[in-house]
C-alpha cells in the first residue's frame, strides 16, 4: 500500500516502537535538549507533508504532561522539516512549511531537569508519544 502523505517530526528521531494494540499510540520516541534558565528553546516542530511539500493536512498536538518548572507553548506557524535523505520528502527540508512548534521557557532562575510529553495524531492516521527531557542550566 502506497501511502500519500507523512509526518515529520523535526529535531525526533522516531523509534517506531510498536506498543500493544489497546495502546492509543503507534510510536514513543524520546529526546533530550538543553536551555538557559529563562530562555526560551524550540523543543517540538512538525507538519504532515504531501511528496509535492504541500501540506497534507494539520497535526493535532496536545501537551499531555510537564513540564513542572518552567511551561511549553504550541505555536502554528512555518517550520523546517527534517526528512531523511532516503525520504522523497527530503527537499521540502529547504523550505518554511506550515506547522506546530513547541516552545519551552523554565522557571526564573531555576536550574535542572523538566520534562514535557506531546502527544501527536497526524492527518495521515499516526499516533506518536514524544517525551522531551530538558537540562537546564
Amino acid at each position: 500500500m502506497v501511502c500519500r502523505t507523512t509526518s515529520v517530526i523535526a529535531t525526533v528521531a522516531v523509534l517506531g516502537l510498536g506498543l500493544s494494540p489497546a495502546a492509543a499510540f503507534t510510536h514513543l520516541s524520546s529526546y533530550e535538549k538543553t536551555a538557559l534558565t529563562g530562555q526560551e528553546i524550540l523543543v517540538f516542530k512538525g507538519a504532515s507533508l504531501n511528496a509535492d511539500c504541500s501540506s497534507a493536512g494539520k497535526d493535532d498536538v496536545k501537551i499531555i504532561s510537564g513540564p513542572s518548572h518552567g511551561e511549553v507553548r504550541l505555536v502554528e506557524g512555518k517550520v523546517y522539516t527534517s526528512f531523511a535523505k532516503t525520504n522523497q520528502r527530503f527537499r521540502c527540508n529547504s523550505r518554511k512549511v506550515d506547522g506546530i512548534k513547541g516552545v519551552y521557557k523554565s522557571a526564573a532562575g531555576f536550574k535542572g531537569q523538566d520534562q514535557m510529553t506531546f502527544s501527536v495524531h497526524t492527518f495521515d492516521g499516526n499516533a506518536y508519544k514524544i517525551v522531551v527531557d530538558v537540562n537546564v542550566e
